[in-house]
This record gives C-alpha cells, sequence and structure tokens, in this order.
C-alpha cells in the first residue's frame, strides 16, 4: 500500500502547482487539512525558509519560496555560518565555526558572539562593530585574525542585516578563510622590502620605467647626483639627460627592446642647478607572456676619472 504524504508534503506540492499563491483557507480546502493544521505547518515552512508570505489586504498569501533556505545551505558550503538575534545572541550556525575555534555547536547557541571570540579573534572590538552596524542595518566586511592554540588564520567576514520570519531583525555573519592568500601577501611585502632594501643599498642607482619611458622607481641614490626619487617619479626617463645625449640613451632603449638587453651606454646627467655626471648604463627589457615590452629596469653607474 502506498504511504499517505504528510500534512507538509501535500502543502508543499500543492504550492508547487500554484506559482501565484494560495491563502490558508485554499490551502486547507485543497489539501483537506483543517485550517488550524495547515497554519501550524506553513508558520514551521516559513521559519524554515521553504515558503514565502505576502500581505493582500488582510489575508496572507502564501508562496513556494524562490531563494534557496538558509538552513540548506549553511548545512553544505564550506563557508563559516552563524546568525544571532537582535542582542547578538547565536541562534544557529554550521559546524566550521566550531571546529574552528574548538567547541562543541551546542556550546554556541544562546551565547553572546563576541564573547566567544574573545581569546582567539586578534581583532574582537573591530568584529563587535561590524556587527552592530548589521544589526543597524548596514552590510560590511571585516579582515579578522584568529590566533588559536598555536595556529594563526585569517578570515574575511562579511556582517549583513537579517530579518527572522516574526519580523524581529538579527544579524548574519559569512567567513570565508583566506590564510593562503593573507600568508602570500605578507610573503611578497617582506620579499619586496628585502630586495628594495638590498637595491638602495647598492653603491648605483637602480631605476625601473614603464613602456613610455616614465620612471616608475627610482633608488634613493640617485641623490648623489642631485636628484630625489619622489621628484623623478613619473617623468620621463629622458628629462635627468642632457639633451646632447639623448641620442645616445634613446638608441640604448631600442636596442634594449630588440635584443632585451643594452650595456655600456654612456650619456650625461644632469641636476637642477645644471652640473653635469657621466654615467655608464644597463637596461633590460621586461616583457608579458606574449613576450610584449612592458618597461624598461636599468643600472647607472658613474664612470670613473669624469666629474660628477
Amino acid at each position: 500500500m502506498t504511504a499517505k504524504p504528510d500534512s507538509a508534503t501535500l502543502i508543499f506540492d500543492l504550492l508547487k502547482k500554484n506559482p501565484r499563491g494560495l491563502n490558508i483557507l485554499q490551502i486547507a480546502e485543497k489539501t483537506g487539512i483543517n485550517r488550524m493544521s495547515a497554519g501550524r505547518h506553513l508558520d514551521v515552512m516559513a521559519a524554515q525558509g521553504l515558503i514565502d508570505i505576502q500581505m493582500v489586504g488582510n489575508a496572507k498569501v502564501y508562496f513556494l519560496s524562490k531563494r534557496i533556505p538558509v538552513t540548506t545551505y549553511m548545512e553544505y558550503t564550506s563557508k563559516h555560518y552563524c546568525i544571532t538575534d537582535s542582542s547578538l545572541n547565536v541562534v544557529q550556525l554550521n559546524k566550521w565555526i566550531p571546529d574552528t575555534v574548538g567547541m562543541a555547536e551546542e556550546d554556541f547557541i544562546g551565547r553572546f558572539l563576541p564573547e566567544t571570540l574573545e581569546g582567539v579573534v586578534v581583532n574582537v572590538d573591530e568584529c563587535r562593530v561590524a556587527m552592530e552596524r548589521a544589526l543597524a542595518g548596514e552590510a560590511g566586511t571585516v579582515i579578522v585574525e584568529e590566533d588559536f592554540r598555536g595556529t594563526h588564520k585569517f578570515f574575511e567576514i562579511l556582517h549583513m542585516p537579517v530579518q527572522f520570519p516574526d519580523g524581529s531583525l538579527g544579524m548574519m555573519a559569512v567567513s570565508q578563510d583566506i590564510t593562503d592568500k593573507k600568508k602570500l601577501e605578507i610573503a611578497l611585502r617582506e620579499e619586496e622590502k628585502f630586495y628594495r632594501d638590498l637595491v638602495e643599498h647598492i653603491p648605483d642607482t637602480v631605476f625601473s620605467a614603464d613602456a613610455e619611458g616614465r620612471i616608475t622607481y627610482i633608488s634613493p641614490r640617485i641623490a648623489e647626483y642631485g636628484r630625489a626619487p619622489d621628484e623623478l617619479s613619473g617623468k620621463p626617463f629622458f628629462d635627468i639627460v642632457v639633451p646632447e645625449d639623448q641620442k645616445a640613451v634613446l638608441t640604448g632603449f631600442a636596442a634594449t627592446l630588440k635584443k632585451g638587453t643594452a650595456t655600456g651606454i654612456r650619456f650625461r646627467i644632469a641636476d637642477k642647478k645644471g652640473r653635469v655626471a657621466w654615467i655608464e648604463g644597463s637596461f633590460m627589457a621586461l616583457t608579458d607572456a606574449a613576450g610584449a615590452c612592458t618597461g624598461i629596469n636599468g643600472v647607472l653607474r658613474s664612470v670613473p676619472g669624469q666629474p660628477r
């Protein structure tokens, strides 16, 4: 014998066949469920995110939800989800947050969320501000630094306002583990600082220029020739070359673009007061994956025996 569908299934299937919605009297009549029982089932289904409710006059009209229920999404996503009430007490979460901070899921429910993060999240005060703003209707993102049992992690957390089926307000925090990305950024910054410190302490002047010959970086050694790095950034490299020698530099740049490198390019550079110094330049082309030139790196060295 075929099992009789339960009341929730009957209501769900009925609303699926009636996308324009039905009121409670129509649902009770078409399913054979009494009005009071139908109302209880509809309230539960609304709380689960399975149906939507719209007021038409004084009557409630029920529709099958076109959204993925949060409860379903939370269980299957790899992101961390936590929902609080208007007092920031936890009412719902998926398993990722308890796993992350080493607490049982049931220990979270009903607790003040900022309190559970104390001693785990380094910038917990910043998190709390974002939570309170979400309760006030303002969504915002915070990069959270977590230090738990010797494990250092980073999370990007979106805090957003939510409204429960009964009309009360709450807050949802959605977090994404960005530890690998953040550690890579830190490593790159440290590597960049290492090489920049190295470049700035060698006896020669090092520079970079874009494909149009505008200076994008020049080391502090350029000050020995009466120029400041800040004043040259974004300026054409030829601005520091005396007019009579610009052709030699242009030839050197052209050779660099054609062959990839050019060395032994001699020319004079001038400071603001017109004093000149002889320089020997070595240039190297920078190219992208397609082989197109994106800029030039170079080293400028004083020519021994010539005035500086």
